[in-house]
């Protein structure tokens, strides 16, 4: 389970204002308790119906931030007033001093002789200045690695990084001119990308990255190197602390962020998947981004005898304000969470956040296992691209999606062509970022079922059993589809690849 850390903290209250003043116009989104079923957060979205198609996972999950402002504004742009994307017949790639004129069907855009060019759209000033800047900076940063050793077959491969400006239409323009000239899509992160699902989709682009709109992680053209798949749920997180807790499962209080139906159908799925375990949930409510106290949740779960309290979507610093509501009110269940790693936990949470349990598909790179020779390697490149690099989540992200790419170029030809990168990527069953990541598969869309389950001791975010010293806690069977859920099946790749 992966849920992206959108934000350290919440907005403050002007910024907040601002965030929402859009979606004060439209439908208010439903606040509060849940109890009976999951409430769609604003009833004008998009069918969910759409995303079930090809048999591929209806959401990406973990989008609790892309708030009623982004959506709907989404919605209306994706498909207006956006340049359409055209193949070029042909493409003249250099090597040395000969060219070479590759034939239409072939497409090398982007390739040079000694080059490679991918493109990527980040929010990098707007909505909030250097948001998802770890995502430009875990890509670049992978890239400087393989430029330093060479390469792939000779070729240097540069990143065209574009701001997305928080506009849909910035994102757009961007994202067609990044089909027309460059080879790829890479590592790009931003709340408006459904504005490249359209043109992605027309261009039969390849991306590769993290995507946050469901139908644009439902492209066959679209490899994530971290499958989150609302139809095929991991359970072995569940597994593990039935087994540690048998009692507190049994009362269960959840916390979901009700912002999208593509949250409330991942808690859905969520629940589906702890309630196949034996948990019991007891009390069960959704909280809007612009939500600053919890103390009312926290309340009425003291009142109906949660003992384990569960939430997939609430990071640092909203975790610290739930757990410092529970330590005033002397309530303390088994506090287990799945979107709170980050180096601010600890500062903002204090004495409040010991004792908290984290549960997570990455390695806890920011500390206990900086010794991993890949958190080395990630490191040292992250410091080379940017000396103030931004080690957020996104930027693991990054680094996963250029490193996912770069297995694919390897293979896609000499030179590259899109066919041939996108039929690489079809056979790239088994992934993990060199350790980073739990293993998935690519290129079936299907989640890696493996964790890592953390605790806050004495100040630091550390390993507890049964989690190992190092890799990833794995249990047989631990994904659970729903009826007639079948992985995702690539379509041949065009002829000329």
């Amino acid at each position: 389970m992966f849920w992206p850390r959108l934000r350290e903290r919440p907005l403050p209250a002007g910024a907040r204002r601002r965030w929402y003043k859009l979606a004060d116009r439209g439908e208010e989104p439903v606040t509060g308790e849940t109890r009976g079923g999951i409430v769609h957060a604003v009833r004008r979205f998009r069918s969910m119906a759409s995303r079930t198609a090809h048999g591929a996972r209806p959401s990406t999950t973990g989008r609790w931030l892309v708030v009623v402002m982004a959506t709907v504004a989404l919605v209306a742009s994706a498909c207006s007033s956006t340049p359409s994307a055209t193949s070029t017949s042909s493409t003249t790639t250099t090597s040395g001093s000969s060219a070479t004129t590759l034939p239409s069907g072939d497409q090398s855009i982007g390739v040079t002789g000694t080059t490679v060019t991918v493109g990527q759209v980040d929010d990098l000033t707007a909505p909030l200045p250097g948001l998802f800047k770890g995502a430009e900076d875990g890509t670049q940063a992978y890239f400087d690695y393989i430029n330093s050793i060479g390469g792939v077959n000779g070729r240097m491969i540069k990143l065209d990084a574009q701001d997305s400006g928080y506009n849909p239409g910035t994102v757009a323009n961007a994202t067609a001119a990044q089909i027309k000239n460059d080879f790829a899509l890479v590592g790009g992160f931003s709340l408006d990308d459904s504005a490249e699902e359209p043109l992605i989709k027309a261009a039969g682009m390849p991306d590769i990255a993290y995507p946050l709109d469901p139908d644009l992680s439902n492209l066959p053209t679209s490899y994530s190197p971290v499958p989150n798949n609302d139809n095929d749920v991991p359970v072995t997180i569940f597994k593990v602390l039935k087994k540690k807790f048998p009692q507190a499962v049994k009362h269960v209080g959840i916390l979901w962020a009700n912002d999208t139906p593509a949250t409330a159908e991942a808690e859905k799925a969520f629940e589906r998947g702890a309630e196949s375990q034996g948990f019991k949930i007891v009390y069960d409510a959704g909280f809007t981004p612009s939500q600053t106290t919890f103390l009312a949740n926290v309340l009425t779960m003291k009142s109906r005898g949660v003992q384990m309290f569960f939430t997939q979507q609430l990071p640092d610093s909203y975790a610290a304000t739930s757990a410092e509501e529970m330590q005033q009110q002397d309530f303390s269940p088994v506090n287990v969470q799945g979107d709170a790693y980050s180096a601010n936990l600890v500062k903002d949470g204090g004495s409040a956040v010991n004792g908290m349990y984290i549960e997570i598909g990455y390695v806890l790179y920011l500390g206990a296992d900086s010794d991993l020779p890949a958190v080395k390697l990630y490191t040292k490149w992250m410091n080379t691209a940017d000396p103030k690099a931004n080690f957020e989540l996104q930027s693991l992200f990054g680094w996963a999606s250029a490193a996912l790419f770069v297995q694919g170029l390897r293979q896609a030809g000499n030179p590259p062509t899109r066919a041939g990168l996108e039929a690489a990527l079809d056979k790239v069953t088994s992934f993990n970022a060199g350790g980073l990541i739990t293993t998935s598969d690519p290129a079936q869309n299907v989640p890696g079922s493996c964790v890592i389950l953390a605790q806050v001791r004495n100040g630091q975010i550390v390993r507890v059993a049964p989690t190992p010293r190092t890799g990833f806690y794995c249990l047989p069977h631990s994904l659970l589809p729903v009826a007639g859920f079948k992985p995702e099946v690539r379509p041949a790749p065009s002829s000329g690849g």
